[in-house]
């Protein structure tokens, strides 16, 4: 019974994942297979290398039961998780393998929902195509945990924004937000201040003072509090609760092998975006040199693609504004917090698509400078 409910619920997985490219994405059927099994091998290749490792995802396959999640004091976003496996081992009798190959597929289409608005945005399908097999998006994306959600959700955020469906994409920030606040946070500061400096002074205020309106409301909820501010702290200020979080958040990975010393403002940026240069002389694992070899790869590979795009598309001043935004956001304080390679080498998956899709439209933007 086992084996045979292990079978059907792949099956089911495999046609639902079929349809939806027959009916959406309309890959070409030979292609869409070829990058399917390639993000497989992937989260096999994942599986294999940290299957006797301590690793998050093991915590999550190995779950029995869980109650329904509650928001309320003791609500964390982990217990978000939870609850959203819980469901599928409880109720729909997943097996590990059927939540492995799950979280799996949700990194695989978002990632094809990365590429789709690469093209949308007027990236040759060709180039965006071949963005696709870069190896960590995939490696650290695929296994079951909060990476491959918020990957997914902050890929349906750009389609959406892109399409200028404003509502429906600030959707998506708050399920970013729900699974890892500092994320969905930095997201939402990018889009008010695109849409402070964009609008006129009547809606610059208006905008502003929703804007800081909605910071207060999420900062107190109970589903932050938890996560973004520290509660043991004896004050009342939240900003002073959220210095002390953020401090004993980049302090709680000090104790393992992957930790590294803190550099200047680039040094970190560079750091947390590519691999700790002190990294590179020391002798470490063959997994930390294996990786800091494919970042280095990823990096020219993607800077060759990057300088070979030809196709010419229209300047969008709202999207480039958010994207410089974000990306200024996010490197000004994430790469200056955590100094932990196996931690960054995940979670920087989180920006780098921002990064490719800002790469494109800023070199696109030089071409068109240098014709005139």
């Amino acid at each position: 019974m086992i084996y045979y409910n292990l079978f059907l619920v792949n099956f089911f997985l495999f046609y639902l994942t079929l349809k939806f490219n027959s009916n959406y994405f309309k890959i070409e059927r030979h292609k869409f297979l070829i990058f399917l099994l390639y993000h497989l091998f992937l989260t096999g290749f994942y599986i294999f290398v940290f299957h006797d490792k301590p690793a998050d995802y093991q915590k999550y396959v190995e779950l029995k039961y869980v109650k329904p999640f509650s928001f309320g004091v003791s609500f964390t976003t982990t217990e978000l998780i939870y609850t959203f496996i819980g469901f599928f081992r409880n109720i729909l009798l997943f097996d590990k393998l059927n939540v492995i190959i799950l979280f799996s597929l949700i990194s695989f289409f978002g990632i094809l929902i990365f590429v789709e608005n690469l093209i949308k945005i007027g990236t040759d399908k060709k180039i965006a195509y071949l963005i696709y097999f870069i190896p960590g998006f995939h490696f650290w994306t695929c296994y079951p945990g909060k990476d491959s959600l918020i990957l997914i959700a902050l890929s349906c955020f750009f389609k959406f924004y892109i399409d200028r469906k404003f509502v429906i994409s600030m959707f998506f920030i708050f399920i970013v937000l729900l699974i890892r606040p500092q994320i969905g946070l930095i997201f939402f500061l990018s889009i008010a201040i695109t849409e402070f400096i964009l609008s006129n002074w009547d809606k610059r205020i208006i905008t502003l003072l929703l804007s800081f309106l909605f910071l207060y409301l999420i900062l107190n909820l109970d589903f932050s509090s938890g996560y973004i501010t520290n509660q043991l702290i004896l004050s009342d200020n939240i900003f002073m609760q959220m210095l002390a979080k953020i401090n004993s958040l980049s302090n709680k990975f000090w104790s393992t092998s992957a930790a590294y010393d803190p550099g200047n403002f680039l040094i970190n940026i560079f750091n947390y975006i590519f691999f700790p240069i002190e990294f590179i002389s020391k002798n470490n694992s063959l997994l930390i040199n294996t990786t800091i070899l494919v970042e280095i790869t990823t990096a020219i590979y993607l800077s060759i693609l990057i300088l070979k795009q030809k196709k010419k598309f229209n300047f969008d001043k709202k999207i480039i504004y958010m994207l410089l935004t974000c990306s200024a956001i996010y490197l000004m304080i994430l790469p200056q917090t955590f100094f932990n390679f196996g931690l960054n080498v995940r979670q920087k998956w989180m920006i780098i698509p921002f990064i490719i899709y800002l790469s494109f439209f800023l070199k696109n933007l030089f071409v068109k400078m240098k014709k005139i």
